[in-house]
């Protein structure tokens, strides 16, 4: 049965990407996180991880920005949701490709426990990773100054669970991939997007959409270098759907939110709540909609 609330531990690390990722004399250092930028994020993820673990009531899931993670980081990332029962989802450093041409991916890890909350889920600890299938424009000419190519990863990910239900993981661009979106429809009860995102404002606007279509939980945790990290539910009430956010550029935070799970998933079923917005046109079976075109002719 889903729990009553899911709570989602937001880590919002301050990595700059100036700094991060410098032209150097070939393209594999320049695409890898610079040794003192590492040092730096390591330090902010050890500390506010061990600021969560430290809490009494300690976070479902915990989220750290897209490429906020130093390669090699894993084991230890492995370890804290060992240690904290906690799922953890996180944007790693560029990956390099082996292939003939110069080439890196940017993926997400999503790192499940063998135990959750003191319950056995799993003989071992499971690890996924979600790749990023759309390279945004400024980094794809990044990259493109680098002779560098993008490997993308077109497959949505799904990861159901009897506690915490259905989510879904976006990295940072292909939160505006409308056909990824739709295939989120009625499949989902929470969308955690991993963001290194400077246009802000038009990412609150996108989740506070997606949450009155898809109709679920949305939480962008974006790098604290440009902030503006967000968590949208579909309140009827206005003053309840922005459930956290936090503004301000190159600061760092960790904040717990608590986001509804069990009634929301009522609700998209077919229990209506009078805590949410009504559902959607067509939400969850809609009519089978036909496309028809006319030649408009003779128009002066």
């Amino acid at each position: 049965m889903l729990k009553e609330t899911l709570h989602v531990g937001i880590v919002q690390t301050s990595l700059d990407h100036e700094a991060a990722w410098k032209n150097s004399t070939g393209w594999e250092d320049t695409v890898r996180m610079s040794y003192l930028e590492e040092k730096r994020a390591k330090k902010e993820i050890r500390h506010y991880l061990a600021s969560l673990h430290a809490l009494e009531k300690k976070p479902d899931i915990i989220l750290l920005p897209e490429l906020s993670v130093p390669l090699g980081y894993e084991n230890k990332l492995k370890r804290s949701a060992e240690a904290m029962e906690s799922i953890i989802i996180a944007g790693l450093d560029y990956k390099i490709e082996d292939e003939d041409m110069p080439a890196v991916s940017n993926e997400a890890i999503v790192i499940v426990p063998k135990k959750i909350r003191g319950k056995k889920i799993a003989r071992r600890t499971e690890i996924r990773r979600v790749g990023k299938t759309y390279a945004a424009p400024e980094e794809r000419n990044k990259l493109d100054d680098l002779g560098v190519n993008f490997k993308s990863h077109p497959t949505v990910w799904l990861f159901e669970s009897p506690d915490f239900g259905t989510f879904g993981v976006a990295v940072c661009y292909d939160f505006m991939d409308l056909d990824r979106i739709v295939l989120y429809r009625n499949k989902i009860q929470t969308l955690f997007v991993l963001a290194y995102n400077k246009d802000i404002t038009s990412f609150d606007h996108i989740a506070q959409s997606i949450s009155r279509t898809v109709f679920c939980n949305v939480i962008i945790c974006n790098c604290g270098y440009y902030g503006g990290s967000l968590a949208v539910s579909p309140y009827r009430d206005s003053y309840k759907r922005t459930v956290y956010q936090h503004s301000g550029a190159k600061l760092t935070t960790a904040q717990i939110v608590v986001l509804p799970l069990q009634e929301l998933q009522e609700h998209q079923t077919g229990a209506h709540s009078n805590n949410f917005k009504n559902l959607p046109p067509g939400f969850p079976l809609g009519h089978d909609l036909k496309i028809k075109n006319k030649a408009i002719e003779g128009i002066k």
